[in-house]
């Protein structure tokens, strides 16, 4: 995965850079594939604003954003979000499937049952 990070309104050091790196590859063990990976620090008042966003090969990206006094601190929430959005959005397609699959099966063999509608008259 392609990773740039931006640093907008100040440095950030090479040792943070890293840091955010390694948080950011470790989210492919989720098992997605991405494309590339964007993140943009910004520091207002203060506060440093980390903003995470994951291309996908197809679909939606997934996008965080956090704003917190220490730099590691934002780092850590904004990929805390991103995976419980990974871990959300592949609960849903996974249940998505097997109920696709359920109800196919379902059909298959109610279609083979011959109907007893024939016995009742008489």
């Amino acid at each position: 995965m392609k990773i740039s990070i931006t640093c907008r309104h100040s440095d950030f050091p090479q040792n943070l850079q890293d840091h955010t790196a390694v948080h950011v590859q470790s989210l492919e063990r989720f098992g997605e594939h991405f494309e590339s990976g964007e993140i943009v620090f910004d520091t207002e008042h203060g506060e440093t604003t980390c903003e995470l966003i994951l291309h996908r090969h197809s679909g939606d990206p997934f996008v965080a954003k956090d704003s917190c006094a220490d730099s590691r601190k934002a780092i850590d929430n904004v990929v805390d979000k991103v995976k419980s959005q990974i871990i959300k959005y592949k609960e849903k397609n996974s249940a998505k499937s097997r109920r696709r699959e359920e109800t196919l099966h379902r059909a298959s063999t109610d279609s083979s049952v011959p109907s007893d509608n024939n016995t009742d008259q008489a």
